[in-house]
C-alpha cells in the first residue's frame, strides 16, 4: 500500500530525508490519501519529527559514515528501517512492545547491557511514557560510551517547569492533565536539569533554529527540539557511570 500510495503522491514540492522520496504534499498517516502540509511521508510514513531527527542527525553527527554500536529505544521505522540495513551500524533496537526492528520485552529503566557498550543512542518521544524516567535517563547515560552522544527529545513547553504527579495514574486523568493516555508528565524548562544531572552534557538545538526553507521543504514542524547529549571522557581514562 505504502509503495502505490508513494506514486501517486511523486512530486516535486516537498522531499522526505528519511527515504528520498520526492512529493507533492505530505498525507495524514497511515493509509490515507488525504493531503497535510508537515503530515506523514506516503512513502515511509515518517512524521515531521522523524524528518526533523534524521536532518539534525545528517547534519551534525558522524552516524551516516562512522561504524557505530546504536542503540535505538523504542524504533521509529522510517528511521530504523534504514538504520538496521547499514553497513557502518550495529544496532540494537529495544521496546516493551512489538515494534518492529525491537527486542522485546526491554525496559529502558533498567537496560540488560553492561556499561559503556554503545556509540549512539536515540530516544525519541520516550522519556514522557516511563514512569521513572530519571532512571532512564541514567541507564541512557551508563550504556553510552565515554564520548558516545544521544539524541533525546520530548514534548516540551518551555513557558513552565516540568508538570507530573504521582497521584494520577488512570489512563483518564493522564489524558486530561498530561494531554495523551500514556504520559505521565509534561516536561518544562528544567528538562536539562535532568540530563545533567546524569552527568550528561547538553546541547539544545532549537526548532525555531531551523531554517524556513527547511521547514517548508522537508514538512519539519516548530516545535520540535533536540537535546544532543554527549557523555564526559573521564581526565584519568576511568569508566565513568
Amino acid at each position: 500500500m505504502l509503495a502505490g500510495r508513494a506514486i501517486l503522491f511523486a512530486g516535486r514540492r516537498v522531499s522526505c530525508p528519511c527515504c528520498g522520496w520526492k512529493l507533492r504534499s505530505f498525507t495524514e498517516g497511515n493509509t490515507s490519501l488525504k493531503m497535510r502540509k508537515k503530515g506523514y511521508c506516503p512513502r515511509c510514513n515518517s512524521k515531521a519529527r522523524h524528518r526533523r531527527n534524521w536532518l539534525f542527525l545528517k547534519n551534525h553527527t558522524d552516524l551516516f559514515k562512522k561504524p557505530t554500536q546504536l542503540l535505538h529505544v523504542s524504533p521509529k521505522y522510517a528511521l530504523a528501517r534504514r538504520f538496521a540495513k547499514m553497513a557502518n551500524i550495529e544496532f540494537t533496537g529495544i521496546d516493551l512492545e512489538g515494534r518492529p526492528f525491537a527486542e522485546h520485552p526491554i525496559d529502558v529503566s533498567d537496560l540488560p547491557f553492561q556499561t559503556n557498550k554503545f556509540d549512539a543512542i536515540i530516544c525519541i518521544h520516550v522519556l514522557e511514557h516511563v514512569v521513572d524516567d530519571r532512571a532512564a535517563i541514567h541507564e541512557l547515560h551508563r550504556v553510552l560510551k565515554q564520548g558516545g552522544w544521544a539524541l533525546i527529545t520530548v514534548p516540551i513547553d518551555f513557558q513552565r517547569k516540568t508538570y507530573e504527579d504521582p497521584a494520577i495514574q488512570s489512563a483518564e486523568a493522564r489524558k486530561l492533565h498530561f494531554g495523551e493516555e500514556q504520559h505521565w508528565r509534561i516536561y518544562g524548562n528544567d528538562f536539562i536539569d535532568r540530563l545533567t544531572t546524569a552527568g550528561f552534557d547538553v546541547e539544545l538545538n532549537r526548532a525555531e533554529d531551523t531554517p524556513n526553507s527547511t521547514q517548508e521543504r522537508f514538512g519539519i514542524i516548530e516545535n520540535e527540539h533536540v537535546f544532543f547529549c554527549k557523555k564526559k571522557r573521564s581526565p584519568h581514562g576511568n569508566t565513568t557511570q
